[in-house]
């Protein structure tokens, strides 16, 4: 009898422990993250493939006349210690002296992964963010949270809003852009 009572009790002992321990699930933040930039230590690179504008609060519309110079460059995320993020000019400048890099900084996400959040520096002396009225879009350090919509091992969408307080009264956006893996 006490054989049969401490074979129970030793059961009962194994069921609570396993009862206990948690699940072993990855968190959605570190999901998004080997999504956007790869496996620890790896990088993916990114080209823009859409965005769409609203002015105002008016409905969306697509941004068509993104110049070349400005379509092609890369957009590097970097799952390393100090998670790395970097735009660079693609094949085409828009003028000679602009800087190779457009912006770099890091970048990470919110706990429940809907946010990436990006902080860096931009080189505001670039020609071509000078003479262009959509520096909002393609600047993605501007200390405003990305949220995200959709995010894949090959695409990725991203919303965020910009006010423009140069101008009275102040003009809001609210960018769509979405991104394709190189």
């Amino acid at each position: 009898m006490k054989i049969i009572k401490k074979g129970i009790v030793g059961v009962a002992v194994v069921l609570a422990i396993g009862s206990c321990s948690k699940s072993e699930t990855t968190p959605i933040a570190e999901t998004n993250g080997t999504l956007l930039a790869g496996t620890k230590g790896a990088s993916k690179s990114w080209s823009l493939t859409s965005a769409t504008v609203s002015v105002n609060g008016a409905t969306a519309q697509a941004v068509t006349d993104i110049p070349a110079c400005e379509s092609d460059n890369v957009f590097v995320f970097s799952n390393n210690a100090t998670q790395d993020y970097t735009e660079t000019e693609g094949s085409t400048s828009c003028a000679s002296t602009d800087p190779a890099t457009v912006e770099k900084g890091s970048w990470a996400f919110t706990d429940d992964g809907k946010n990436l959040l990006i902080d860096g520096v931009y080189f505001p002396t670039s020609a071509q963010f000078q003479a262009e009225q959509d520096l909002p879009l393609f600047i993605l350090s501007q200390g405003e949270p990305l949220t995200v919509k959709q995010i894949t091992a090959s695409s990725f969408t991203v919303t965020y809003s910009y006010q423009d307080t140069s101008t009275s009264p102040a003009t809001s956006y609210f960018f769509t852009v979405s991104f394709t893996k190189k």
